[in-house]
C-alpha cells in the first residue's frame, strides 16, 4: 500500500504515456525482429491481401517501412491501453482499502527474506528465459 500511494502520484494519463513508449519500443523490436528473420527472402506486398493505401504505402516506403508505420503505432496503443487499465484496477483497490480505514505507512515497510521469495522467483525465471534466448540466438542459425 506504501508503494502504491506513492507511486499513484503520476496520475493515469502520464502512466498511460509511459505504457505506450514501452509499448513502441516493442514495436521496434517487433519489427527487427521479424525483418532479421526474413533476411534471405524476397520481401514483397501481395496486392490481393492489402489496401489501395497500403499498397501505395508499401511503394513508397517499402514492406520493411510499412510494417514499422503499422507495428509501433499499434503496440503503443496496445501499451498505453493496458497501462491505463491497470494503473485505474491498482486505484480502485487502494480507493477501496482506504473506503474500509486503512492507512499507507508513512515510511516503507522492510521486508524479511521470506517474505522476498516472490521476488526472487521472478528474477530466477527471468535469468532463465535469457540464458534461453541467448542459446537459440547463438545457436539455432
Amino acid at each position: 500500500m506504501h508503494v502504491w500511494s506513492r507511486r499513484r502520484a503520476r496520475g493515469p494519463l502520464a502512466v498511460a504515456a509511459m505504457g505506450a513508449g514501452i509499448g513502441a519500443l516493442g514495436g521496434l523490436a517487433f519489427t527487427a525482429i521479424m525483418l532479421g528473420s526474413m533476411s534471405g527472402e524476397n520481401i514483397s506486398l501481395n496486392e490481393d491481401e492489402a489496401t489501395p493505401l497500403m499498397m501505395a504505402v508499401g511503394r513508397v516506403i517499402g514492406p520493411g517501412g510499412l510494417m514499422l508505420v503499422m507495428a509501433v503505432p499499434a503496440f503503443a496503443a496496445l501499451g498505453g491501453f493496458l497501462a491505463f487499465r491497470v494503473f485505474n484496477s491498482q486505484e480502485a483497490m487502494y480507493q477501496a482499502m482506504l473506503a474500509q480505514g486503512a492507512r499507507p505507512p508513512e515510511t516503507k515497510p522492510v521486508l524479511e527474506g521470506r517474505e522476498r521469495w516472490p521476488q526472487y522467483a521472478v528474477i530466477a525465471t527471468v535469468a532463465l528465459i535469457a540464458c534461453f534466448i541467448l542459446a537459440i540466438a547463438v545457436f539455432v542459425r
